[in-house]
């Protein structure tokens, strides 16, 4: 074969596996973009290879020979002295500037928390609740599954957890998608409660997309050199469901990603629109990233006194704590994390709150123990059960701050709830239900709360029962004042049981045999299961 019939077969060769590769990995067309830059670097290698292997002849020639094979080399020796001119040794102080933080009091500027709106259940505990609402529906388990999103929002400053369901093979997308996904799970942050929402128009593009619906691809053909990370979905304030991909731009040469602006996809219609940050629509709440905040403010605690410092002196390190929350308030989602210092002693120093619409971030001077010292102590005032805790958010409650945190059993239901004094962790109050954890911070004695209960007990007593006997046709749950809830339809009626009533409770299927007694509004309050 000729040179020339060699060369050609060889870039056609090329360009193929080049596409392919492109639309697999869906790089922005820009030299900022990592990925890009790497695939650059591997197409030239790739080109002087194929120039060597075929016209050995033509590298007789040191100039071409050497200019070639030096390419490479030169590109990776120019990003890499770049980086390193543009790094944290050199440009310490402006990677520390790279967040504004203002310094509030705690006392007089905390913003204080609805009580009825406190966000008890964590990412874990939504996606266990939605997987189990949809495992109860046959006719959606068997073509899909929830997507592992569940992105926390504020919807009418409610905080909720959203997540679209996704193909659950290739075969169910293969067979649904000229219908696409009818509906979107929305998980209540406060009772727990799963809505599974049917949309008037399903959803065509999303994650579990495979062609060119898929969101990555989609907004890569509309946008080829915008810089943008996975994007997050979201459901406006009237339920409509839309994917949100921050695009970026590089703050120091190929180094550090910082947003400049949103694009919005309608995961309905496929629609795109890009905004700036100052233009976006306000129902967006999720436009940085815990991961770039978190980033942004260890820079801040590490070199706002220069490089040098950060490494021999110390002085006036910090960091943030291995872990945060999102905390609803003003309608906005707001990244919680506490404050330490270098030397990790197990207490805080204070702590952030930054909104993750706006960026904009405070910090509270506030000496308590840190997050985990809190967790441990909320687990040992129930040591016997050996309950888990969840992450704490941090809330006022009677212009002190505490930690309140989930405590869940080891199979993931939330059994608990603790509330621990920051300042002082050794005092925690624990109860069945958020309010009666305020009940007891707020002074309500033992006997007082005895007493309702014993009213309750004479209640019951006078209450009519009747008998029920079926086999389970549905089932679901939801969290109602702290008291995980299961509804069971039997016979065509609905049934609610607590979950105090039998510990098999969240392992009841359909088509298991029920029986026992309930009250005139149909909760059982006698249950044997079969």
């Amino acid at each position: 074969m000729s040179p020339t019939r060699k060369r050609m077969s060889s870039y056609i060769g090329l360009f193929i596996t080049a596409f392919i590769v492109f639309y697999i990995t869906t790089p922005a067309l820009n030299i900022h973009s990592q990925q890009f830059r790497f695939l650059l670097l591997m197409l030239s290698v790739i080109v002087i290879s194929i120039e060597i292997s075929i016209d050995q002849a033509g590298f007789k020639n040191k100039l071409i020979k050497y200019g070639l094979l030096s390419l490479p080399i030169v590109m990776v020796l120019v990003i890499g002295i770049g980086n390193l001119v543009n790094g944290v040794i050199f440009r310490s102080t402006d990677y520390a500037e790279l967040i504004e933080v203002e310094e509030k009091s705690f006392e007089t500027d905390f913003p204080t928390m609805d009580e009825s709106s406190i966000p008890m259940m964590d990412r874990d505990t939504a996606q266990r609740l939605g997987d189990r609402r949809i495992g109860s529906m046959s006719d959606l388990v068997s073509q899909f599954v929830p997507a592992d999103t569940y992105t926390q929002i504020n919807i009418d400053n409610n905080p909720y957890r959203v997540t679209p369901l996704q193909y659950a093979s290739f075969v169910r997308w293969f067979n649904n998608r000229n219908e696409g996904i009818p509906n979107y799970l929305k998980v209540d942050m406060v009772s727990g409660a799963v809505e599974v929402e049917d949309l008037e128009e399903n959803i065509k593009y999303s994650d579990s997309e495979v062609l060119n619906r898929n969101v990555n691809r989609h907004l890569r053909f509309r946008y080829p050199t915008k810089l943008f990370e996975n994007p997050s979905f979201e459901v406006d304030d009237e339920g409509h469901p839309y994917y949100i991909a921050t695009t970026y731009e590089n703050k120091f040469w190929f180094k550090q990603l910082e947003p400049t602006g949103l694009i919005i996809l309608d995961a309905v219609t496929g629609e795109t629109e890009a905004y700036d940050l100052d233009e976006m629509p306000s129902w967006v709440d999720r436009v940085y990233s815990a991961n770039l905040i978190l980033e942004q403010l260890n820079y801040r605690g590490q070199y706002s006194d220069g490089f040098l410092n950060s490494v021999f002196a110390k002085r006036g390190v910090t960091r943030t704590t291995d872990g945060y929350n999102y905390i609803p308030m003003n309608d906005d989602v707001y990244l919680y994390t506490g404050v330490t210092s270098i030397n990790r002693d197990a207490s805080n120093i204070g702590f952030y709150l930054v909104n993750l619409r706006t960026k904009e971030a405070e910090y509270y001077p506030v000496t308590s123990a840190d997050e985990f010292s809190a967790m441990e102590s909320a687990e040992g005032s129930l040591q016997q059960m050996r309950f888990s805790s969840t992450f704490p958010l941090l809330i006022s409650l009677n212009d002190r701050p505490y930690y309140i945190s989930s405590l869940k059993d080891d199979s993931g239901l939330v059994r608990s709830y603790a509330l621990v004094d920051a300042q002082d962790y050794q005092r925690v109050i624990t109860s069945d239900t958020v309010d009666g954890l305020i009940a007891q911070l707020n002074g309500r004695s033992v006997s007082d709360s005895e007493g309702e209960e014993l009213d309750e007990i004479v209640e019951m007593d006078e209450e009519i029962l009747n008998a029920v006997e079926g086999e389970v046709e549905n089932i679901s749950q939801a969290v109602v004042s702290g008291n995980t809830i299961y509804y069971f339809m039997i016979d065509g009626s609905i049934y609610k049981a607590d979950i105090t009533l039998h510990d098999s409770l969240p392992f009841v299927e359909e088509g298991q045999a029920v029986e026992g007694e309930v009250n005139d509004d149909n909760e059982f309050r006698m249950i044997i299961l079969d």
